[in-house]
This record gives structure tokens, sequence and C-alpha cells, in this order.
């Protein structure tokens, strides 16, 4: 019996995760975890208002934490503990990505869920670090990094779901063009009068066919979207948390 405990003891011990990291509960919402005091107000404001955006538009999260130690933990174990243990991404899609940056190592890693795998290749991951963070984390220029690198991951996945990432901003006011005056009020009445006769032919002449095949264009219609728009539902949360993903698609990082 005695032997059986310890053995059971053994198991249960090498079972156990070797690191535990004890990671921060959300203050905010799912977005920005700035754990190490880089980035300003505005910039913590602009990711959060970027990264809601982005989840109404095609349910999928990205998520930045910045810490001033990994606490010796490899940087891609300690970003895929912390993307699973905040559940960046949804349940279904698992289309999460996460990027940690350390302050005290100095190392950025980019981390993804399987439904962003394609988006987001190692390659892509990489080449996105090279060309918009390292440049910038080598002056310490932290907050610039930041922002850009989140910039560039937000257009991939953006244009991954085919959303315009212009269609939730703002749009200018239209000008609008004057109205003509009439200067010829019977030239008006005539074409109200030819306008008025047209309609009479057309519903006489085509008026019992309607309402015929709109169930099957209707179908069609549903039928069309691609597989990453499918997906798709938005967001009613005001406070943003984790959608329960679990990471696993892969992801690179740099020493800066």
């Amino acid at each position: 019996m005695k032997k059986l405990l310890f053995l059971l003891l053994l198991v249960s011990l090498w079972a156990t995760p070797v690191f535990a990291i004890d990671f921060p509960e959300l203050t905010d919402d799912i977005y920005v975890q700035d754990i190490a005091d880089v980035l300003t107000p505005d910039e913590e404001e602009e990711l959060r208002r970027l990264g809601t955006e982005l989840e109404d538009a095609t349910t999928a999260q990205l998520a930045v934490m910045v810490v001033p130690s990994l606490e010796g933990e490899p940087i891609a174990d300690y970003a895929l503990e912390a993307l699973r243990h905040y559940g960046v991404g949804t349940k279904e899609d698992n289309n999460g990505a996460l990027m940690v940056l350390s302050t005290g190592d100095r190392e950025i890693y980019i981390t993804t869920g399987y439904g962003l795998e394609e988006v987001l290749s190692d390659g892509e991951v990489g080449r996105i670090l090279d060309g918009y963070a390292v440049p910038f984390l080598q002056q310490d220029e932290y907050g610039q990094g930041i922002m850009n690198t989140y910039k560039a991951l937000y257009k991939e996945i953006a244009a991954a779901y085919d959303w315009n990432d212009e269609a939730l901003a703002p749009q200018p006011v239209a000008q609008q063009s004057p109205v003509p005056e009439e200067k010829d009020e019977w030239l008006v009445f005539r074409g109200i009068i030819v306008a008025g006769i047209v309609i009479w032919i057309i519903i006489s002449l085509f008026g019992g066919g309607a309402g015929r095949g709109n169930s099957k264009s209707a179908g069609n219609r549903s039928s069309s979207s691609s597989s990453y728009r499918s997906s798709s539902s938005r967001s009613s949360s005001s406070s943003r948390s984790g959608r329960g993903g679990s990471g696993g698609g892969g992801g690179a990082g740099r020493k800066f």
C-alpha cells in the first residue's frame, strides 16, 4: 500500500508543470496588461479601442502583456501559458493572439491560437517583429514598438476576415451638393407623368410574378460568406475578458 501511495505521489509530481506562473487578474479588459508601466494612458486607450473594434468585427482577440521579468521562464512558454490563462480568443475558433514583452529580459514574443495559425504564421510574425518592433525596442521606445506591432498584427487579422478596418472608424460628413433650381416646372411635371406611366406598365406586366424565388436567393446569399467571416459574431460586453482560447498555433520571438 505504501509503495502504491509513493508511486502515485511520484506520478502527481511528474504531471505537475515545471513552472507555475502567478499571472495577475485582469484589471480592466483583455487587450492590455501593462504591468511594467511603459505605455502612456493614450496608448493604452488606443489599444483598447483597436482591440474592441477588431473583436466586434471578427471575434478574434489581440492582446498585449508587458512585464518587467519572465521570472526565469522561457518567453515562448510564458506567452503560451498567459494566453491560456486569460483565454485569449474564442473557445470555438481559438482565434486569439498575445504579444508578450519583457523589459528586463529584453525579449518579445507573439503566440497565436490554431485559428490564426495560417494568418499569423511563424515567418509572418517574425517579419512583423523585425520590421515593426525590434528597431524601436532597441532604442527603448517601448510604446512606439508595441503600437506599431499591434497595428501590423491587427491589419493582418482584419484582412483574413475580409474586414475593412475603416468600417468602424468615424467617417467624415459628406459634403452635400447644392440642389439645382427648377428652371422649367413644365419639364418636371412632364417627367412625373412619364415615370408614372412607366411604373404602371411594369406593374401590369410583371406584378403577378413578384415574390417568386426570394427564399432561394436568400439562401444563396447566406451561404456565400467566407470561412473566416462566417464564424464572426459580435460581443456586446463592455468589459472584455478572454473567451476560452487555448493557443497552440505557434509563434515567434526576438531579443533586442
